[in-house]
């Protein structure tokens, strides 16, 4: 386990640490830690059915330092599977993934904060049902989406995070283009603020999983955060193509960074779909 965090630590391709850990599959059976560690490779590699699959075949229990992981991990895999049904017409499929993220199993050994933000889940959830032709509902959940408004994150409440990004968007999609801006905005504004900050751990926050084994530079994840919101704020008011590289340069200083990962597939999927409507648009015109 303590390898395993240093090779996060230090760069090493979350492929390479996927593969030592099912060396040693056997061993990490034995600790929600390395169980969890799995999950999130798994996750990172696009394998969301593998890591749900472990989840759900394990009753976590809660230990210090984890707070936050199993259940995270768990969203995510939720996250990823409903994009990949509506990817391929299931938006049944979706609904079902989205609606279980929303409701997570007591075998995961932990509930959400009540003051978590749960704007991702919702606002794939009025995407599930827009794609099943059902507006109403979609609208529905796009609402509550742009609602959510501060977030709970390393045991403090905070007014933005990384996911104000989807209150965003679902301001967007509820055709609120100055409001959705001003979202987006900021979010780079606080990006901008945080980079200048001056990093501090909050005193009750004994227990954060990065502290647990080694010292953090706390100034670069700052930089880091910094480098992820900015790249949301451009997706939300430049669009994908204008994101993707800062997107790969996020991931290229972490190759571990989850939301970097995970932003970066779809707007290069909607950077895809944007080329194709381009040339058949091109196509026609001629």
């Amino acid at each position: 386990y303590e390898r395993d965090q240093l090779w996060k630590r230090t760069g090493v391709a979350p492929e390479r640490r996927l593969a030592e850990l099912l060396r040693h599959s056997e061993l990490v059976a034995t600790r929600d830690d390395l169980s969890v560690e799995l999950a999130t490779l798994y996750n990172q590699t696009g394998q969301p059915e593998r890591a749900l699959a472990g989840l759900l075949a394990r009753n976590f229990q809660p230990w210090e330092g984890g707070e936050g992981l199993v259940l995270g991990q768990f969203v995510r895999a939720r996250l990823l599977l409903a994009r990949r049904a509506i990817a391929e017409g299931n938006a049944a499929e979706a609904i079902s993934h989205l609606d279980a993220a929303l409701q997570p199993p007591q075998s995961l050994g932990e509930a959400r904060h009540l003051l978590a933000n749960k704007s991702d889940i919702e606002y794939a959830l009025g995407l599930a049902y827009a794609a099943a032709g059902n507006r109403a509902e979609a609208e529905r959940w796009w609402r509550r989406a742009s609602r959510e408004t501060g977030d709970f994150q390393q045991m403090s409440v905070i007014d933005v995070s990384d996911m104000t990004y989807w209150r965003g968007v679902a301001l967007e999609k509820l055709e609120q283009p100055e409001q959705a801006e001003q979202v987006f905005r900021n979010i780079a504004a606080y990006a901008d603020t945080l980079e200048q900050q001056e990093p501090k751990i909050d005193y009750f926050a004994t227990s954060l999983p990065t502290m647990l084994l080694f010292h953090e530079d706390l100034g670069h994840r700052n930089r880091m955060l910094a480098a992820y919101l900015r790249a949301q704020a451009a997706h939300g008011m430049s669009g994908a193509r204008a994101a993707i590289p800062m997107l790969r340069a996020v991931l290229a200083l972490d190759s571990n960074h989850a939301g970097a990962s995970d932003l970066l597939q779809q707007a290069e999927l909607a950077s895809q779909h944007t080329a194709q409507t381009e040339t058949q648009n091109s196509a026609g015109t001629r």
